[in-house]
């Protein structure tokens, strides 16, 4: 409820999104506005092109025409999301209008920008089509999560960001399932006495699938377990009827193992444009760094317009 009081109108706000021909305004779920791929719940409201979008909206003005667009659809008591802090204060100041600008709202815009052609397809500039953006906070975290130590100042490829979001997505389908998997394994340690404390969810998943359908192969079992560990499953699967539920593990099975297989896959591809795109960062900082130290022609260095020798 913190939300809806802090936002107003139930914590439904407006998003005021500048594009390269004008402005577009979504409505969105503030409830949302903390949760990763914050933009996947956002709705277009309004859409329009300027031809001077700095006579749109500066430092000292809004326009009538973005004016009559904004008071149209956003409500009283509604706050409007905007990307940069002198739309926050000349809208509130001109129009009365509450606004939020943050490094959250930052990332919802960054999400914008990269699915512009899907969300706004009335926008036709050529800048729709761009492949490269630069990178967002939460897309450095991401990365970095997963150990790949890039930089805030690199650019990354819309490739590179669906295949970030495969690899999230189906690790949080993995770890929803966190809670009733081990209040399950408790289960394998009262009856079994197997310690299942440093297995991870995927393994824990697969013993309990092994007793719930002990006559069905599982490709993988032969990896994860002992001989002797498989054994103690399967013999003892019997035991577990009446304690764990067949069905509901045998679902929550299939929907980790289908994740974990989309993950590698993901995985490989991101490993690889990461690598690329760092490679391609890590030559234009050299260029760079070659340019700012060039040799003239009495052989000495000239660095920012001074020669040292």
């Amino acid at each position: 409820m913190r939300k809806a009081a802090v936002f107003g109108n139930s914590g439904v706000i407006s998003v005021l999104f500048e594009t390269p021909s004008g402005f577009a305004i979504f409505g969105y779920n503030a409830f949302k506005l903390t949760e990763p791929e914050a933009w996947k719940v956002v709705w277009l409201r309004a859409f329009q092109t300027f031809e001077d979008k700095g006579c749109a909206i500066n430092k000292t003005t809004v326009s009538p025409q973005l004016s009559t667009m904004i008071r149209k659809y956003v409500v009283d008591g509604q706050t409007l999301a905007v990307g940069n802090e002198n739309y926050e204060n000349i809208i509130q100041k001109c129009l009365g209008i509450p606004c939020v600008y943050s490094h959250v709202v930052n990332e919802l815009m960054w999400g914008l920008k990269i699915q512009m052609r899907r969300l706004l397809p009335a926008e036709n500039s050529e800048l729709t089509n761009e492949d490269c953006f630069s990178m967002s906070e939460g897309m450095r975290f991401l990365l970095n999560y997963h150990k790949f130590d890039v930089n805030l100042d690199m650019m990354v490829t819309k490739r590179i960001i669906e295949m970030a979001g495969v690899v999230y997505e189906c690790d949080r389908c993995v770890n929803k399932y966190n809670t009733s998997l081990r209040f399950d394994a408790q289960q394998l340690m009262e009856i079994s006495r197997i310690d299942t404390h440093d297995w991870d969810l995927l393994k824990l998943a697969t013993a309990l699938k092994i007793i719930c359908d002990p006559e069905d192969e599982i490709p993988d079992a032969q990896r994860l377990f002992s001989k002797r560990l498989l054994k103690r499953l399967m013999k003892g699967a019997p035991r577990y009827k009446n304690r764990i539920s067949k069905y509901p593990c045998l679902k929550v099975y299939k929907e980790m193992y289908s994740a974990r297989k989309s993950r590698l896959k993901a995985g490989i591809v991101l490993v690889s444009l990461v690598e690329r795109a760092k490679k391609a960062y890590e030559d234009e900082q050299a260029g760079k760094a070659t340019s700012d130290h060039e040799i003239g022609p009495d052989r000495k260095k000239i660095c920012h317009g001074s020669i040292l020798s």
